[in-house]
């Protein structure tokens, strides 16, 4: 049986130029909360940071859920959700920013998925 337990979950609204900086704030100090080396951190923090200029310049009014999942063999994951009704309407814009995220994480693990209004990205180690 396996078994899970999140961290305490934090979320940020963003509405400006600032909720960007708290967005990277919160994914950086999860990846080093969580053991990730430097590099990774900077590419964790990258990717989310993207993700969040893009719901600030597309209007998204979005909220991001950080979630850091301790997982009983030891192994870290964060996750961070993007929910923002608009998604579910910007969906070729959706497709070329997944890609891109792709391409910026470069061999850092992690995976994006998109449903309902949200934007799922889960970091792995």
């Amino acid at each position: 049986m396996m078994r899970s337990m999140l961290s305490e979950a934090r979320s940020v609204r963003v509405g400006s130029g600032y909720d960007v900086v708290l967005v990277r704030q919160n994914v950086r100090q999860m990846a080093r909360q969580a053991g990730f080396c430097l590099t990774a951190q900077a590419r964790m923090t990258a990717i989310v940071s993207e993700v969040a200029r893009a719901a600030l310049e597309h209007h998204w009014n979005a909220d991001f859920l950080f979630r850091l999942i301790s997982h009983h063999h030891g192994r870290q994951e964060i996750e961070v959700i993007c929910c923002a009704d608009s998604l579910q309407r910007d969906t070729e814009y959706l497709s070329q920013l997944k890609r891109g995220l792709q391409e910026l994480g470069g061999n850092t693990a992690f995976t994006v998925q998109q449903q309902a209004g949200q934007l799922i990205l889960r970091f792995h180690m």
